[in-house]
């Protein structure tokens, strides 16, 4: 494979996650970039994150993790921007390829079907239903009622890592901005099945799991009425931008 490969990671130089994403690297044949991401403490991520819109346009607070990863993917698309990359792949250090041989034939039906697609996603954790499906060669595509959770594996163009950056404060997590895909004028689509999964269970566990969970558990009653409102609207919204063609 011949494209930019840029991984996310907060570990240590020879780290286990490190080692673990070069060797799943080199077995793809490409030689990836890592880009170090922020840590929760870090000042710049309360610059960035806007507790306002949150509030008002988010189901749930973000945790310090979700900031953080978020910034790191967008140090990512920077990076794709300034170094005026056309296209190019994007992982966090604990992704594994299911499908070597599938992997790399997606990413060449793709990269031949330029100008279709703005992001294709690899992994989907709990997909929605589908409510569309094409072709790239012999790669099958599919569109969810909107994109499901999951940042762990994709290709993205320079122009769609530009209009993500667009957004100057964050206030979702970073995969479920993506499942706001209109607000970008973003073509998302998603390789069926997936040729990624997430193991950080062989890697000492998720960073940013536990938190989403007791984070979700703590919200009040009124924050969890508003999260149903913005839902419907999410649907109504979503429904509307997949008739219009996308």
């Amino acid at each position: 494979l011949n494209i930019p490969a840029y991984i996310l990671t907060i570990d240590s130089t020879g780290g286990m996650r490190r080692s673990h994403a070069l060797e799943e690297l080199s077995a793809l044949g490409l030689e990836g970039e890592f880009v170090q991401g922020l840590l929760t403490g870090d000042q710049e991520l309360d610059e960035l994150y806007s507790q306002k819109k949150n509030l008002f346009l988010a189901k749930r607070s973000l945790t310090p993790g979700e900031i953080a990863t978020y910034a790191g993917h967008r140090k990512i698309w920077k990076r794709i921007v300034d170094d005026g990359c056309e296209c190019a792949l994007v992982f966090e250090d604990d992704f594994g390829v299911i499908d070597r041989e599938r992997f790399a034939k997606s990413v060449r039906d793709c990269l031949d079907n330029m100008g279709n697609w703005d992001i294709i996603k690899f992994f989907d954790f709990k997909p929605k239903r589908v409510m569309k499906r094409r072709k790239l060669g012999e790669t099958d595509l599919v569109a969810y009622k909107y994109p499901a959770s999951g940042a762990v594996a994709y290709l993205i163009t320079g122009k769609a890592a530009q209009r993500l950056l667009g957004r100057s404060r964050i206030f979702r997590p970073i995969d479920e901005d993506f499942s706001w895909p209109w607000e970008f004028r973003l073509r998302i689509w998603s390789v069926c099945p997936n040729l990624v999964q997430e193991v950080s269970y062989r890697l000492g566990g998720s960073h940013l799991e536990q938190t989403r969970i007791t984070n979700k558990s703590g919200r009040n009653v009124a924050r969890r009425i508003w999260a149903n409102v913005l839902q419907s609207w999410k649907l109504t919204r979503s429904y509307i931008f997949l008739l219009a063609g996308r």
